[in-house]
């Protein structure tokens, strides 16, 4: 609520400046308030309940003096309303006038004392007491008739002297008082405003202490209070900040006015203080913010979860890559060292060998590893839906669109980093969209006029050979390059067999914990049937294989006729069993075997006769076949 107080300076004027107040418009939290004062009483020091005060004259000046910071409306009458006050001392026959008047100064007064026909002397008052010894000097001067304001009307109604009062007109008190009434309408807002500022300050969970340029305490919330154990005595308001706590390392984040943050003890808790400077045309300042890093830290893994659940963290690390396999070594080696720098990294290798893992991998060992990750498999998604997934789109940008828009894969990945696994399925259209992505580092929404700025890493994957897509004109050469700023080549699982056990002997374990088995041991015909096997699905299909056998095998060992009942293995010993018979056939035999062949004798009955397979048979007769060539 605002008050505003208006002064009347003498009661002549009560009904003029009754009726102005009557006639304003009702604002909300505003209320007008009058009061007659006569001269510079000291009960005007009263007035401190009054948020605008509104007076003429010398009123006006003793206000201003006692309450500098209020909110002042001076009343001033104009040189016209001195001229209707001489005009009726002339009806008057005044000879000797007396002009009393507050620090206005009458260039013209030749001009008025011939209008008037008297001659005109002017006395400069400030206040009661100068007004009352003015009147002594004008009597003493001869004056015979007094003009002036309220002050002088009643001091000269008390001696019984002529006077002439200077009346303010109405349009000047209405002018005052709108002046007054968007006076209060402004503090209201300012108020709102800064009851707005000061709820969301107290509601903050962080600390916050406001500095000036000397750092003195402009501003301080009710967390600061509990945080620093501030006494409820006194303001802290214009104190010293160095005063708050005592600490070295609390003095050098108040030193300069550079951005910086420190991790500081207080009370035997730790904060993170923030001290942010603020500057304006007229001077400088700064925030200083004093976090809990307990609730940082909480607050930390709440992010983490929500960004876990959409599926924007990287799962795996460099620890998830087994093996100890020469090649397998290097290659994470490699893949860390590229983690410490934000260039682009092209993964290669057959499907199954684990580049995800690295992808994965590289993220959380990067300075990234605290932002998105992002994982697309391009090969998943046709031309105009992996547009729409990379870039996003505005609403209504083509049929079907989502209402609001859609945010695409880049920006959900922003300061992070985005896994484009497949890349070498993306078809050539898009491929010139994603290599202006990746040279302007900005992108364009389907549908969109704007460009939004992007931080992306890019870690992108491939099973087939680019450079054949090159030559083929299949894949663009220019963002190839820019695309294998760096890369990695897995091995197949084939190429490093003596990491076969140990992947073995992990996912059987983990299989085995997670169907609740007791975990088995693996035979040596077993082992040696699974380190002799090509593992062309590489370590996936060694995964589905252990998750296979610990479903089928009911004892405590994984054995060789276990593997056996798996097809894979099977036609392994079977392609063995047949060169092996192959090699020990002898010549007089294999003779033998092609005559038989040329006669009409089923291939079938003769293979049985043997103790082969129709296929070692027919490769029997071939061998036979190409000799007698």
């Amino acid at each position: 609520m605002v008050k505003i107080r208006v002064f009347i300076p003498h009661l002549e004027l009560k009904s003029v400046f009754e009726n102005v107040v009557k006639k304003l418009p009702v604002y909300e939290n505003v209320t007008i308030e009058t009061t007659y004062i006569f001269g510079t009483p000291e009960k005007l020091a009263e007035n401190m309940d009054a948020d605008i005060l509104v007076a003429r004259g010398m009123t006006s000046d003793v206000l201003h003096d006692l309450f500098p910071l209020k909110h002042m409306i001076k009343i001033q009458f104009s040189s016209f309303d001195i001229l209707d006050a001489l005009v009726q001392c002339r009806a008057l026959a005044g000879r000797n006038i007396a002009l009393f008047l507050h620090h206005i100064e009458i260039s013209y007064l030749k001009d008025l004392e011939d209008l008037c026909g008297a001659k005109i002397r002017v006395y400069d008052v400030t206040d009661e007491h100068s007004t009352e010894e003015a009147i002594k000097k004008a009597i003493a001067d001869g004056a015979d008739t007094f003009v002036g304001a309220g002050t002088m009307c009643g001091i000269c109604d008390k001696l019984g002297l002529r006077r002439v009062h200077i009346h303010t007109k109405q349009e000047v008190v209405e002018a005052a008082m709108m002046e007054a009434l968007s006076t209060a309408r402004t503090i209201n807002q300012e108020r709102n405003r800064a009851s707005l500022v000061n709820t969301m300050l107290n509601n903050s969970e962080d600390s916050i202490i406001a500095v000036d340029q000397h750092r003195c305490i402009q501003a301080i919330n009710n967390q600061a209070y509990r945080t620093l154990q501030l006494s409820t005595i006194g303001d802290v308001k214009g104190l010293q900040a160095s005063s708050l706590i005592k600490s070295p390392q609390w003095m050098e984040i108040l030193e300069n006015n550079s951005e910086k943050e420190k991790v500081l003890r207080i009370h035997d808790k730790d904060y993170l203080v923030h001290f942010k400077p603020l500057q304006n045309d007229e001077e400088a300042g700064a925030l200083i913010f004093v976090k809990n890093t307990d609730r940082i830290i909480e607050e930390e893994s709440k992010i983490r979860r929500v960004l876990a659940e959409k599926g924007l963290t990287a799962k795996y690390t460099f620890k998830d890559i087994l093996g100890k396999s020469e090649a397998i070594h290097g290659d994470i080696q490699k893949a860390d060292r590229y983690s410490k720098v934000n260039s682009n990294v092209l993964i290669i290798g057959e499907t199954g060998t684990g580049k995800e893992l690295f992808a994965h991998s590289i993220h959380q060992a990067s300075m990234r590893s605290d932002q998105p990750f992002v994982a697309l498999n391009c090969a998943a998604l046709p031309e105009n839906l992996l547009e729409s997934e990379l870039f996003g789109y505005e609403a209504g940008a083509f049929s079907g669109a989502a209402k609001g828009g859609k945010i695409g894969l880049f920006e959900l990945a922003h300061k992070g980093t985005i896994f484009l696994d497949e890349i070498g399925e993306i078809p050539i259209a898009l491929q010139a969209k994603l290599l202006r992505v990746l040279q302007e580092k900005e992108i364009r929404r389907i549908g969109s006029t704007s460009v939004h700025p992007i931080d992306v890493r890019v870690i992108s994957a491939t099973n087939i050979n680019i450079e054949e897509q090159i030559k083929e004109g299949k894949f663009r050469s220019d963002l190839y390059y820019r695309l294998n700023l760096l890369d990695i080549n897995i091995p197949p699982l084939r190429e490093r067999k003596e990491d076969i056990q140990e992947l073995v002997d992990f996912y059987l374990s983990q299989f085995a914990c997670e169907m609740g088995k007791s975990i088995p041991t693996v035979s040596p015909e077993a082992a040696r049937m699974m380190k002799e096997y090509e593992w062309y699905g590489n370590v996936r299909e060694l995964r589905n294989i252990c998750e296979r056998l610990i479903v089928l095998n009911d004892t405590n060992e994984i054995s060789e006729s276990l593997l056996k009942q798996l097809k894979i293995f099977r036609k392994m010993e079977e392609k063995k069993e047949q060169k092996k018979a192959v090699s020990t056939v002898s010549e007089d035999e294999v003779e033998n075997i092609y005559r038989q062949l040329q006669s009409k004798k089923k291939k079938k009955e003769l293979a049985e006769e043997l103790g082969v397979s129709r296929t070692t048979l027919w490769r029997m007769a071939k061998k036979q076949s190409e000799e007698k060539q």
